[in-house]
């Protein structure tokens, strides 16, 4: 693509023995006012971005946060790239109180979480309607859970459960 005496290797491309290689399909721009030589993919990779609603499976949870695998970005149909592990802290379960995260989230449970933070790690929060679990497990008997009232309702074994439910539980397709 380039020489380093003439250009400064940019996003999508990496430098070996002076020469700049593209390291993804796509465009080449070379702007040579800042001496950058860049490739625009043509199909980029999915990141996060801070604002970002994306789904997660809960893999952990402890008392003042919960652990989850980012899955998927809402609205993309790709699986996204980079770190996918993420975290949500007791303070961001809830615009209500939260007494302990295990009440209001599950392992396994799918989530819907906005992004509030990438970088040194992903931080997420389910702070209000839109936002929590949309598709849970009993804890007994591993069926789905049924929304019933202000609850989960676990028809094979016929017991209530609660969890920081979003709006849309059950109805999301992903």
């Amino acid at each position: 693509m380039a020489v380093v005496e003439e250009f400064i290797p940019g996003e999508g491309t990496y430098e070996e023995n002076g020469k700049i290689f593209s390291a993804l399909l796509g465009e080449l721009e070379l702007d040579h006012d800042e001496k950058i030589a860049k490739v625009v993919a043509e199909n980029p990779p999915v990141t996060l971005k801070v604002g970002d609603n994306v789904f997660c499976e809960i893999t952990d949870v402890r008392n003042s946060m919960a652990i989850c695998e980012v899955v998927a970005v809402e609205g993309e149909d790709r699986t996204v790239a980079g770190d996918t592990n993420g975290t949500i802290h007791i303070s961001k379960v809830s615009s209500e109180y939260t007494q302990e995260v295990g009440r209001e989230l599950r392992p396994s449970d799918i989530i819907r979480a906005k992004v509030l933070q990438v970088k040194p790690s992903i931080q997420l929060s389910t702070v209000g309607p839109h936002l929590g679990v949309v598709r849970a497990l009993c804890k007994r008997c591993r069926a789905p859970l049924k929304k019933k009232g202000k609850g989960l309702y676990c028809e094979t074994c016929d017991r209530t459960e609660y969890r920081k439910i979003a709006d849309d539980f059950s109805d999301v397709k992903f």
